[in-house]
């Protein structure tokens, strides 16, 4: 009779032990990640890393492809730029791609919405950018291209 309780508990045991490590890894997530792993957070990758890799260019044509027509920037510091003049306006000069994390994409039809944290190297009027800050972008999906709707930077200028 001790044999049979003893293999209950350990069975017992076993399975409480297999289940609550089964929870526990379904928690984990690899290095690298995305919150939303979903084919539209790759778009959204894609979608932001264009916007981003236009601004580097430093190109007024590469940055004016990106943009829709009736696109808004909005900065923390109140900054406001709009498709006619943020192509021609003082750039920010960004060493390379940000690093993307807390990716949260939503989409209908053809916007999609996209709130993300950057880590990046950047300055803009000869000033240090908060290298770590959320950002949101809006998407318009224009034949096969994501263009940018709006675009709300919430890192503030280094004093």
């Amino acid at each position: 009779m001790a044999d049979v309780l003893k293999r209950a508990v350990f069975i017992l045991f076993a399975i409480i032990l297999y289940g609550g490590a089964g929870v526990w890894l379904s928690s984990v997530e690899p290095a690298g990640a995305q919150n939303n792993p979903s084919d539209l957070a790759v778009q959204a990758g894609k979608a932001i890393n264009g916007f981003f890799g236009a601004i580097m260019s430093g190109d007024p044509q590469k940055l004016a492809a990106v943009l829709a027509p009736d696109f808004q920037l909005l900065r923390a510091d109140g900054t406001r730029q709009d498709a006619a003049n943020y192509p021609d306006s003082d750039l920010p000069i960004i060493a390379a791609l940000p690093a993307i994390s807390q990716l949260k994409v939503t989409e209908t039809g053809d916007t999609l919405v996209a709130t993300y944290v950057v880590d990046v190297n950047e300055t803009r009027g000869g000033m240090v950018v908060q290298s770590v800050a959320p950002r949101l972008t809006v998407f318009r999906k224009t034949g096969d291209q994501w263009l940018v709707v709006a675009h709300g930077n919430f890192a503030a200028l280094e004093q």
